[in-house]
């Protein structure tokens, strides 16, 4: 990781400024939820994803007035990463603030359906219907982002044993040529 920051630090100020330009507008430019799931799935890694989803949420917690402990009980993170995000917030926070402030409502599927003849409960039966319907909607595009993330961590899997077992194998070979070469010198040199 210091190895990928230390390439960072390498690029010009311009080369970094146009990097943010291009990453910030791809944020504005996606319109729809659906856009959205698709761009984080091809922009970041599942754990990139899971904890900017915890930290976000951290965030919404807070700014509800939430607790640290109420927080940790909710999404079993640590005291670090919720202090983290509340100095975040305490240093500005006009990010989250705006953002959060601008979540759709997650619907949950009712629990009941009222009892007795439908026509005494047919406006709150129509309701919860309704209601069902919008969160059954939200949870399969969720869980079809989900399932896309999970298959996109295995194919990073694979693609790091891959890329492991190549360069395990150039270096043994780079090794073999040092060894070919010093032995060649050695054989080379009059005594």
């Amino acid at each position: 990781m210091v190895q990928g920051k230390d390439k960072f630090e390498k690029i010009s100020k311009e080369e970094k400024i146009s990097l943010m330009f291009d990453l910030i507008n791809s944020f504005r430019i996606v319109r729809s939820p659906l856009e959205t799931a698709l761009f984080l799935q091809d922009l970041l890694t599942a754990k990139e994803i899971r904890n900017l989803s915890i930290r976000l949420r951290i965030a919404k917690l807070l700014l509800a007035g939430k607790n640290q402990r109420e927080i940790i009980d909710e999404l079993h993170t640590s005291f670090a990463t919720i202090n983290k995000v509340k100095v975040w917030i305490n240093q500005g926070g006009d990010g989250f603030k705006n953002v959060i402030e601008k979540l759709p409502l997650k619907w949950d599927i009712p629990k009941k359906l009222p009892r007795g003849p439908i026509e005494y409960h047919l406006p709150q039966t129509l309701i919860a219907l309704a209601q069902h319907g919008v969160a059954r909607s939200q949870d399969k595009k969720v869980e079809k982002f989900v399932q896309a993330i999970d298959d996109k961590k295995e194919l990073d899997r694979g693609l790091q044993k891959m890329f492991d077992e190549y360069y395990k194998e150039r270096a043994i070979e780079q090794k073999l040529l040092v060894t070919k070469l010093k032995f060649k010198e050695k054989i080379s040199r009059p005594e």
